[in-house]
């Protein structure tokens, strides 16, 4: 059964990793886990264009999917496709990702993160989410239903 939009911002607010996944030149799929802010409808997030490959992949590419689940039973997920756009990359937005996994740890990260020069942050407002929850009794197979942007 999909989450409601309550459920949807209550289940992204957790500090739970996503599966982002990008295509690389040769058409394969490729997928790494990131640590996410989800904020009035978006995602943030924040990588390296040339220390990994997503630079690459996003030049290849534009379209991205993300994956948000919970790890315990009954499972719960949020899937996500869209277009990422890079965003000025400063110490408040970066603090706003990391120190939702851990305040001091997140503060020493993003510490480092404002030293690499091909740290950026992306903004993704998903054109598909879709969401299912397995808590709900008589809940047979993922019925996730999908948000469509144009």
């Amino acid at each position: 059964m999909p989450m409601t939009r309550k459920e949807i911002e209550a289940f992204l607010a957790e500090p739970r990793l996503c599966h982002f996944a990008t295509i690389d030149a040769h058409g394969r799929p490729r997928v790494r886990p990131l640590w996410f802010l989800w904020k009035d409808g978006e995602f943030w997030l924040t990588t390296r264009l040339k220390a990994r490959h997503t630079g690459r992949d996003l030049a290849t590419s534009p379209w991205v999917a993300l994956s948000v689940a919970s790890e315990d039973r009954p499972y719960r997920a949020v899937i996500a496709h869209g277009r990422p756009e890079l965003v000025e990359r400063t110490e408040d937005l970066l603090l706003a990702i990391a120190t939702r996994y851990g305040e001091g740890d997140g503060r020493r990260w993003a510490g480092r993160a404002l030293e690499e020069p091909d740290r950026v942050v992306m903004r993704i407002v998903p054109e598909t989410l879709l969401s299912w929850d397995y808590r709900r009794e008589g809940t047979e197979g993922a019925k996730g239903t999908s948000l469509h942007r144009t």
